[in-house]
C-alpha cells in the first residue's frame, strides 16, 4: 500500500510539473497581440496600407510611406509585444523622421502582432520569415534602390539573424538586441527553476511549434556582411546591455559601430528621449553604408 501511495505521489508531482511547464510553454508562445493605434496620417504622412504573403501563406499587413527622390528604403521592424505603430517607442514619428529626410518607409506588423494574420508567437522561427517576406515585398516595388534593417528588440534580433542570410539589404540598425531567444526568455523569467524552464522550451518545441532555440543571432552575427550600427542603454531592465556587447563582440566586423547609452533604463526608448541625437547617429550610419557613389550608380524603377 505504501509503495502504491508513494507511486501516485510521484505521478502527481510529475503530472503537476509537466503541466506547469505547458502552461509556461503556452504562455511564452502566446500571441501578444496589440490593437496599431494611429497612422501616418495622423501625422500628415501619405501613406499606402498594403498586406503581403509569407512564404507559409500568412497575411501581413504593413504601411509604404514614399518619399519622392528617396536614396533608401528603411524597413522598420517593431519589437516583441509592438506594433508598426508602437507608441512607447515613437515609431510612428521614427517613420515621419525618415521620410523627412528623404527615405522611403515600409512598416509592418509581424504574424499574431497588430492587423497581421497568425495565432501564435513563433519565438523568432517563423517570423525570420515575415521579415524575408517583407524586405521581398520592398525589393519588387523599389527595384534596386538600398534597403536598411532598423529593428527594435525582437526586430533588431531578426534583422541580424536575417541579414546573417543574405537578405537583400546594405545595413542593419539593431537596437536593443539580444542575443538568444531563449536568453532572453530566461531573463524574462528569473523565477522558474532551470529543468522547469528547459522542459517548457521542449514543450513549445513539440506542442506549439516555435522553437526558442532557434533564433540566436549570437550564432550568426559573424556571417553578416553588411555593417550593423548596435544600440543599447546601459541600464536597459528588459534586455541587459551585455547581449548587444557580446554580440558585437563576436561580429569583429570593422565597419560596425557600438553606439552605448549611459544613465538611461529604459528599453528601445532612446529614439523618444533624445530624438535628434538618435536620428542623427541612424542618418550618419545610413551615410556609411549608402555613399553618394551609390546612389549615382543606381537605375531608377519602373
Amino acid at each position: 500500500m505504501l509503495l502504491i501511495l508513494a507511486a501516485l505521489l510521484l505521478l502527481a508531482v510529475v503530472a503537476f510539473h509537466a503541466l506547469a511547464a505547458l502552461y509556461l510553454a503556452e504562455s511564452f508562445t502566446r500571441s501578444k497581440r496589440r490593437r496599431v493605434q494611429g497612422t501616418p496620417g495622423d501625422l500628415g504622412l501619405r501613406y499606402e496600407d498594403v498586406q503581403f504573403l509569407t512564404a507559409d501563406r500568412l497575411v501581413l499587413r504593413g504601411w509604404f510611406l514614399d518619399s519622392p527622390g528617396a536614396r533608401a528604403t528603411v524597413i522598420i521592424v517593431h519589437d516583441h509585444e509592438g506594433t508598426r505603430a508602437d507608441q512607447e517607442q515613437g515609431l510612428l514619428r521614427l517613420q515621419r523622421d525618415y521620410v523627412r529626410r528623404g527615405f522611403n518607409v515600409f512598416a509592418f506588423d509581424l504574424r499574431g502582432r497588430g492587423e497581421s494574420t497568425g495565432r501564435r508567437d513563433g519565438l523568432g522561427q517563423a517570423e525570420r520569415l515575415d521579415l524575408q517576406a517583407a524586405a521581398a515585398y520592398v525589393r519588387r516595388r523599389t527595384g534596386s534602390l538600398p534597403i536598411v534593417l532598423h529593428g527594435f528588440g525582437l526586430g533588431a534580433a531578426l534583422s541580424i539573424a536575417v541579414a546573417a542570410r543574405g537578405i537583400d539589404a546594405v545595413g542593419v540598425i539593431a537596437d536593443s538586441s539580444f542575443s538568444s531567444m531563449q536568453e532572453y526568455l530566461r531573463y524574462r523569467s528569473p523565477h522558474v527553476p532551470r529543468y522547469l524552464f528547459r522542459l517548457a522550451c521542449i514543450f513549445a518545441r513539440r506542442f506549439f511549434h516555435a522553437d526558442p532555440t532557434e533564433l540566436r543571432p549570437i550564432a550568426v552575427v559573424d556571417r553578416v556582411e553588411v555593417p550593423v550600427l548596435f544600440i543599447h542603454a546601459e541600464g536597459d531592465t528588459v534586455v541587459p546591455v551585455s547581449h548587444t556587447l557580446n554580440l558585437a563582440a563576436a561580429s569583429l566586423d570593422p565597419r560596425d559601430r557600438v553606439w552605448t547609452i549611459p544613465d538611461v533604463v529604459d528599453h528601445c526608448r532612446h529614439y523618444v528621449r533624445a530624438t535628434e541625437t538618435y536620428m542623427g547617429r541612424c542618418i550618419s550610419f545610413i551615410d556609411q553604408v549608402v555613399p553618394t557613389r551609390l546612389l549615382e550608380a543606381q537605375p531608377q524603377a519602373v
